[in-house]
């Protein structure tokens, strides 16, 4: 079993981290929960949610979390049974901002002690502040990475300015995602009347609502300036394709000359103007090239508006 518990008079906290299947076999022998909740937690696939009984709050969350190799952000279900004087969690993957917390409070026991005094609900509160500590790190790393890339494009274009806003804009898209439905989650907790939760636990509920919203506010911005980006982007495109379409026919058009007099000199025919001066024509390839050289150097010089 991988389940970490700590206990006081006041509560006791199951931490399953990382969730096995032997675990559920140890929660149905120990705790009386809904057959259903059983089934929300071996789905594969996590929808957020809280049910709420008689006896305890059943809380599914989505911590958003950033994978360092494929450099995307990802989410982790977290499940959480909140009861009176208990407080189980349980996740497939292992949450290392809950993982943390849950070693100090087995180390350190006077903070065990004052935390378990608050109640369930507030230790909960806890668990939740910890473990959206990361999603706002992610938004502070995505403002960061959007500022760096309108930088980018102001000072000049590379095609890796492309891909990397295509990336950045799938992150914040993708954490926005995952964000929202904590949010009415949190909001329909605070509405819940259980005996277990106190009406002062409210205001740090509040508290966690506010740190959700901000990072709800902040990849609304990023996402309003990422759609600009991509604008401005797109134009800087168009620009540099029509410079090289530009600089295509007037190159195209510049060998028209040689072209044409060599084209025209090639024909076998005796009558040819200067056919039979080799100086005459070899002076007018040598000015038809001149010409298309100067035609050049014009292009590459010529002020960029």
């Amino acid at each position: 079993m991988s389940s970490q518990e700590s206990k006081t008079e006041e509560m006791q906290w199951l931490n399953f981290s990382p969730f096995r299947e032997e675990d559920l076999q140890y929660l149905q022998e120990h705790f009386r929960f809904h057959h259903l909740d059983y089934d929300d937690i071996c789905s594969e696939s996590y929808l957020s949610k809280i049910d709420t009984y008689k006896h305890y709050v059943f809380l599914v969350f989505h911590i958003p979390v950033y994978n360092t190799f494929s450099q995307k952000v990802a989410r982790e279900p977290l499940c959480i049974f909140l009861a009176d004087k208990q407080l189980v969690t349980l996740s497939r993957a292992s949450l290392s901002a809950i993982d943390d917390l849950f070693s100090r409070v087995d180390r350190n026991a006077r903070f065990r002690a004052s935390l378990f005094s608050k109640g369930p609900a507030f230790v909960m509160y806890q668990v939740l502040m910890d473990a959206f500590r990361d999603s706002r790190n992610i938004a502070s790393d995505l403002s960061m990475e959007v500022s760096r890339l309108e930088e980018a494009i102001e000072h000049h274009y590379d095609k890796s300015i492309t891909v990397s806003l295509a990336h950045v804009r799938r992150n914040v898209l993708f954490l926005r995602h995952v964000i929202e439905p904590q949010r009415s989650i949190i909001s329909i907790l605070q509405a819940t009347k259980r005996t277990f939760i106190p009406e002062e636990i409210t205001v740090y509920f509040d508290n966690l609502r506010d740190d959700l919203d901000t990072i709800a506010v902040t990849t609304d911005n990023l996402e309003l300036l990422l759609d600009g980006l991509f604008n401005v982007n797109e134009t800087l495109l168009t620009h540099r394709t029509n410079e090289v379409i530009t600089l295509l026919t007037i190159i195209t058009a510049s060998l028209m000359i040689p072209t044409f007099i060599a084209g025209f000199y090639g024909m076998n025919v005796t009558w040819l103007p200067f056919a039979h001066n080799v100086q005459a024509v070899t002076i007018l390839f040598i000015g038809s090239f001149l010409i298309m050289l100067l035609v050049m150097y014009w292009i590459i010089k010529r002020p960029k508006s």
